[in-house]
């Protein structure tokens, strides 16, 4: 039986980064950026109006004389012309500054009639003008490699004219649910069924991480499980949660030696989640996790995630643990390492307190709760000591 850091350190061992994969830039955020990206263009590419107004000669504006109107710039237009003495062209925001222009004046500074423009406020030279390149100049580095791409950085990269970008490649993951008690949520249960909770709860885990994965359910038999794991097998990653402990019909890590599936660990001194199972079948990774779920979603954050992130190439693989204060006491009374379902507040820091629960299936408490809190094995936790916690929103 090894500890919940060996095992961490075993999954991401074995855990090879994907190909890279050319990603729709609206669909990269949260990918790893697998090349150098500059930008090709100046941005603005051209000297443009940041407002609605009147382009004008400033030296002539400022003498406070009506200009002549002598055309409209809409944005995207190509105006022909120059501004000459005595002469303005209304233009709309993002369209090109004329030539001749060096200032435009708002809209709402001006009064035109007949075709002539009064100025009432006057405008400094440049006022307005988002001049070319003053943003971005062409070859800068916008973005560099390894970079995490995040929700702000999309508008940069279509504006230097990138639609996709050669990112790290997300997993495909099966997902298979065993127990012949199991029923999906909606329809009618049988006599001594219950619903299956943990393949929804583990499908919205990974799609918080943009894998979209449908639950499967398969009976606790030789020949249901040896067909469902043939299929499951061809993706990336295998995520079977129950049939990995020790009872008459915990068939899972049999059935997946017997398939080629080398375990590379199956207990770990941890609670909730003694029974983890993890294979390797050439690269693709291989999870059994006990089918309790606060062990179901302990193992997500634990070893999925991480063995997810690193197979997208993400630097940060390991799993975020943090620290606070413990509000009140912890005393799990048990040898193994505890992970204690806890509420996280935070407001200067982060403040632990543990969530009363009825073991490893209460949902309910798992529902009121958003944070796992670490107790050294065979330990306890004082009221404002320092503890460490995984977290999730």
């Amino acid at each position: 039986m090894i500890s919940l850091e060996e095992a961490i350190a075993a999954v991401l061992e074995n855990a090879k980064p994907l190909p890279p994969a050319r990603v729709r830039v609206e669909d990269a955020v949260g990918r790893t950026l697998l090349e150098e990206i500059r930008s090709g263009l100046d941005m603005p590419p051209f000297d443009k109006s940041a407002v609605d107004g009147y382009a004008v000669r400033n030296a002539e504006a400022r003498k406070g004389l009506p200009l002549r109107n002598v055309g409209l710039i809409q944005a995207g237009d190509i105006f022909r012309g120059k501004v000459g003495p005595g002469q303005c062209v209304k233009i709309m925001t993002g369209a090109p500054v004329p030539p001749g222009a060096d200032s435009v004046i708002m809209v709402e500074d001006s009064s035109e009639s007949a075709g002539f423009v009064k100025f009432l406020e006057a405008a400094g030279k440049g006022a307005n003008i988002c001049v070319r390149g003053e943003d971005i100049r062409k070859g800068r580095l916008i973005l560099a490699r390894g970079a995490v791409i995040s929700l702000s950085q999309i508008a940069v990269l279509a504006a230097s004219g990138r639609s996709h970008v050669r990112a790290g490649a997300l997993p495909k993951v099966s997902l298979v649910n065993t127990g012949g008690e199991l029923a999906p949520p909606g329809e009618k249960l049988g006599r001594n069924q219950i619903y299956n909770s943990n393949g929804p709860m583990l499908s919205a885990l990974l799609k918080s991480d943009g894998i979209n994965a449908v639950p499967v359910i398969v009976r606790d038999r030789p020949a249901s499980l040896r067909a469902a794991f043939t299929r499951a097998l061809e993706a990336d990653i295998m995520l079977i949660s129950g049939g990995v402990s020790m009872g008459d019909f915990d068939l899972v890590p049999g059935m997946l030696k017997s398939m080629g599936v080398k375990c590379l660990f199956h207990k770990v001194r941890v609670r909730p989640g003694k029974p983890m199972f993890f294979g390797v079948k050439g690269r693709r990774l291989v999870f059994g996790i006990p089918g309790n779920p606060l062990a179901n979603f302990l193992a997500y954050l634990a070893y999925v995630r991480p063995a997810i992130r690193r197979l997208a190439s993400r630097p940060d693989c390991a799993p975020e643990f943090h620290t606070g204060v413990c509000a009140g006491g912890f005393e799990p009374k048990t040898q193994r390492r505890a992970m204690v379902l806890s509420s996280v507040r935070s407001k200067t820091g982060y403040s632990l307190a543990e969530v009363s629960n009825n073991g490893s299936a209460d949902i309910l408490a798992l529902a009121g709760a958003n944070g796992f809190t670490m107790v050294k094995e065979g330990g306890s936790l004082k009221k404002n000591g320092k503890a460490r916690f995984l977290t999730w929103p």
